[in-house]
């Protein structure tokens, strides 16, 4: 009985053998491994018993002498562990060893309603623990613990939920009505990725509602989907002479988009043309990333300030063409316009701030 008593009152220490004695875990947020016998012979209430982090053992050495006598006044493992809880509660460590206080509430919770189940891994260093859930359509997504900024956060959608007043039941829910309302979109998305050449991202993660997709060899099309959308926005990039007329047919045809019909024939009907096949050849040539900071995105800024030559037409970030003009001598401004000189051909550019 004294067994179940132990660990009843140690949760975080896991047993690896009951004659002798012997846990691994935490106590005080630190990790120790315990080995004693059942009884109070032999000596083995004593620092000896402990394994811990080099710190710790150094701090308990250092001590030796007042904490053996400490110790071996314990008459069971159960009062033993309680005098170490103490000592372990002054010992000075830094804070990475230490767990967070909401360490045994995760526990608790996947003794109880979340289930061991979904846990898939815990690294011990990053204090990360990864949690999978499993939307109705069958995709899996990760929900990450984090015991070193105490707290939740998943692939779906940006930015951390604190733990503090959020249990991991409540926030598994959140995310799992989060997929709910996202269905539609990865499933506008996944056939986007399957029948289009994407070129960003390079990688996509479930939280990423956007393709940038290849047109022709000057153009791209962002394909932006979001909840209860009718039909993505879909904005055309490149040359004016190319990306002029497929933005007014994308305006002007839209309501064209049909659930009944797949991704790729709905986006072609929308802009009136043929789109390439995935191919890795057209995603190394197709390449029209900003010519200053070299990326096609700058945050949730698409490079959409062109060169105004057509035979250039060198896309750019506004915020990357504001500050190129900025620092050059022969540039001219009026009002919030600013008139320059193409950094790659010397054509004519301008931009506005907004």
């Amino acid at each position: 009985m004294e067994h179940v008593e132990f660990f009843r009152s140690f949760p975080l220490l896991v047993p690896e053998s009951l004659e002798p004695l012997k846990a691994d875990g935490y106590m005080e947020g630190v990790r120790v491994h315990v080995a004693v016998d059942a009884g109070p012979t032999g000596g083995t209430y004593c620092i000896d018993a402990v394994k811990s982090t080099p710190e710790i053992e150094q701090f308990l050495n250092s001590k030796r002498e007042e904490l053996d006598g400490r110790l071996r006044q314990c008459t069971s493992a159960l009062s033993f562990a309680r005098e170490l809880e103490y000592i372990l509660a002054a010992a000075p460590v830094d804070a990475p060893e230490r767990t967070s206080r909401f360490y045994s509430r995760i526990i608790d919770e996947c003794d109880g309603s979340v289930g061991w189940d979904c846990i898939v891994s815990f690294d011990e260093k990053s204090q990360l623990a990864e949690a999978q859930l499993e939307d109705e359509s069958g995709r899996r997504h990760s929900v990450y613990i984090n015991f070193a900024t105490e707290t939740f956060s998943s692939d779906v959608e940006e930015g951390s939920v604190p733990m503090e007043g959020t249990r991991l039941a409540q926030y598994m829910a959140a995310v799992g009505e989060r997929c709910r309302e996202l269905r539609g979109c990865w499933e506008l998305l996944d056939e986007v990725d399957a029948t289009l050449c994407v070129l960003q991202p390079a990688q996509p993660r479930r939280r990423d509602l956007w393709r940038r997709v290849a047109v022709t060899d000057l153009a791209t099309a962002l394909v932006e989907t979001a909840p209860g959308r009718r039909w993505p926005r879909i904005v055309v990039y490149g040359p004016a002479s190319v990306a002029g007329p497929l933005n007014a047919r994308a305006r002007a045809a839209r309501a064209q988009w049909s659930a009944r019909r797949p991704a790729r024939d709905n986006i072609e009907a929308v802009l009136g043309c043929a789109l390439p096949e995935p191919s890795a050849d057209r995603q190394r040539d197709t390449r029209l990333e900003c010519g200053i900071c070299f990326a096609f995105m700058a945050g949730a800024e698409p490079a959409d300030q062109l060169c105004g030559s057509d035979a250039c037409a060198q896309p750019f970030h506004r915020s990357c063409l504001l500050q190129w003009l900025a620092t050059k001598e022969d540039t001219r401004q009026s009002f919030a316009t600013l008139f320059g000189k193409c950094p790659y051909c010397g054509g004519h550019v301008s931009v506005t701030r907004v």
